[in-house]
């Protein structure tokens, strides 16, 4: 969590007040703190994934030649 955190206030105060959040996640309310939340597992884990399957596609091509 203290990642997330921290990368969230290190987020340029222009970006989040033009999404409508405040510029510490400290005064993130509930839904906000679990939208950032959601969003960095969700797209870590699908970036994984993603990387993963190129990586054996890539493998496969490899030993097809």
């Amino acid at each position: 969590m203290y990642e997330i955190e921290k990368a969230y206030n290190n987020m340029s105060s222009i970006t989040k007040e033009d999404v409508g959040f405040p510029d510490n996640f400290i005064n993130l309310t509930r839904e906000q703190e679990q939208f950032i939340m959601d969003l960095y597992f969700t797209d870590r884990n699908s970036i994984k994934i993603e990387l993963l399957q190129s990586i054996e596609e890539m493998k496969e091509t490899i030993n097809d030649l």
